[in-house]
């Protein structure tokens, strides 16, 4: 009985150890996390999409998928921007731009600048 304990509790520590960690930012405009930035546990693989129009990127998106599907200047066919979508399969692979930004701090930014302005 023991055995089957502690051969179980060594497969627990296995399927821990073997989670990968991604990045997270549910949505991303010129290189700020506007909302959901931190980091996520996964049961798949870390993806990273973004949407460029022309040579311009607009904004990203960074996270968990289960089922990631690799994807390569895919057409909106409404707004004609350009997505590219990766996936990877290590801790943070999907750092992408490292600077965090929250709404707070940019209507904060946004007042001080309207103030020195008058």
């Amino acid at each position: 009985m023991k055995t089957l304990l502690c051969i179980g509790f060594a497969l627990g520590l296995i399927a821990i150890a073997s989670a990968l960690t991604c990045k997270k930012c549910e949505f991303r405009a010129f290189a700020f996390c506007i909302t959901g930035s931190g980091s996520e546990e996964c049961g798949g693989n870390c993806s990273h999409t973004r949407a460029a129009f022309g040579s311009f990127s607009l904004f990203s998106k960074q996270g968990c998928a289960k089922e990631c599907k690799e994807a390569k200047n895919q057409t909106d066919n409404i707004f004609n921007f350009q997505y590219n979508t990766t996936c990877c399969a290590s801790n943070m692979c999907n750092s992408g731009s490292s600077v965090g930004f929250s709404v707070s701090l940019g209507l904060g930014m946004g007042l001080l600048w309207l103030l020195n302005a008058v």
